[in-house]
């Protein structure tokens, strides 16, 4: 009789794990309806822009190259005036073939002086991660300032600068070697974090392990920051304290796999690209049929600093823009960026009326 228990039970939590599972991976979910704020086009073709941030004077910073070999990643500037894409220059870097190598998530910091510094984050080995410092100068040259590493620095995804050489970082997976990290994914465990660098060193910021922090953003006042938790379909706010722990204060359900946020400093809103078919991710990561990557941007009305509404403003099958990674909004504008393929900016015909930032 134990045995025809043990055996019923045991098919029922098989059965919830593969529904639950379905339901993580999007299996559900059968169509993608295109849509678009307005006219659209491409900027870029190839290269991907899996991380863009906007610097102000209409120029948008991209990283391109994360799926690219060694040492073979760049970064452009964006002129929305001209939908011109230019290779910045990189004067004073080291001499490591290595450097450069798989750029991913960016951050700026503009200091008292109106000078602004860019943080990227890096992926040369399977041992480490890096984050690499520049300076902005004119005419689309990065000065190369330094290079930031850590025992921690594995598997970072983003990273937002909070004051010179101040930075929140995310940390996505726990293992770095791919088959431990896939079935870290598959299990659905909560061990990636939240680190915070104070320009000596990395320490964690959170107590208990987060499912796959992907993108990371801080508010206009500076005294929350948002995470997008990839694994659970969330958006999570955190109270920052004096000493720059974090504190969680509300979780927001998004039911897509939100990538990289972005915040508009004039309203408070998120602008975040999500993705939301995740087998497709999958089949992507594992080589399998070659589906392409549907891309979704989402607007998180703020108030307060907490999610008072989401618009989507953007959706398309994968055939104009191949897996959205990032979206920002400027002057009537939506650029999106996607993991190795193209950029796309809107001409945005209609947002409803959102709230001044506090």
């Amino acid at each position: 009789m134990w045995g025809c228990i043990f055996a019923v039970a045991s098919v029922g939590v098989l059965s919830m794990f593969i529904i639950q599972y379905r339901d993580w991976i999007d299996w559900n979910k059968k169509f993608i309806y295109r849509v678009a704020p307005g006219p659209c086009k491409q900027v870029l073709t190839e290269g991907g822009s899996e991380d863009i941030t906007y610097i102000g004077n209409d120029i948008v910073i991209i990283s391109s190259g994360i799926g690219e070999g060694e040492g073979e990643g760049v970064i452009k500037a964006l002129d929305l005036n001209t939908s011109q894409v230019v290779n910045m220059t990189i004067r004073g870097a080291p001499d490591r073939k290595d450097f450069m190598t798989k750029p991913h998530g960016i951050s700026t910091w503009k200091d008292e002086r109106g000078e602004i510094y860019l943080y990227v984050i890096t992926h040369p080995s399977l041992s480490e991660d890096r984050i690499e410092v520049f300076k902005l100068k004119e005419n689309n040259v990065l000065k190369y300032k330094r290079t930031i590493t850590d025992p921690l620095l594995v598997n970072i995804n983003d990273l937002v600068a909070v004051g010179r050489d101040k930075l929140y970082i995310t940390k996505f997976f726990y293992y770095r070697d791919k088959p431990l990290n896939m079935l870290e994914m598959f299990t659905q465990r909560a061990w990636g974090a939240l680190l915070y660098f104070d320009g000596k060193k990395v320490r964690p910021v959170v107590p208990t392990g987060l499912s796959m922090p992907n993108g990371i953003n801080i508010s206009p006042d500076q005294k929350m920051i948002y995470v997008s938790e990839f694994g659970t379909k969330k958006l999570l706010g955190y109270h920052r304290s004096e000493d720059n722990l974090l504190t969680k204060a509300w979780s927001y359900d998004v039911d897509t796999k939100a990538d990289n946020i972005e915040v508009d400093q004039d309203t408070g809103d998120l602008w975040i690209g999500c993705h939301p078919l995740a087998f497709r991710i999958l089949d992507s990561m594992s080589s399998g049929f070659g589906l392409t990557l549907p891309s979704q941007v989402l607007r998180f009305k703020m108030e307060d600093n907490m999610v008072s509404s989401v618009e989507e403003i953007y959706a398309d099958d994968g055939s104009e823009l191949n897996g959205s990674a990032a979206a920002t909004y400027i002057k009537g504008k939506l650029v999106i960026g996607s993991v190795t393929a193209e950029t796309v900016v809107c001409e945005v015909n209609y947002l409803s009326p959102s709230l001044p930032s506090n």
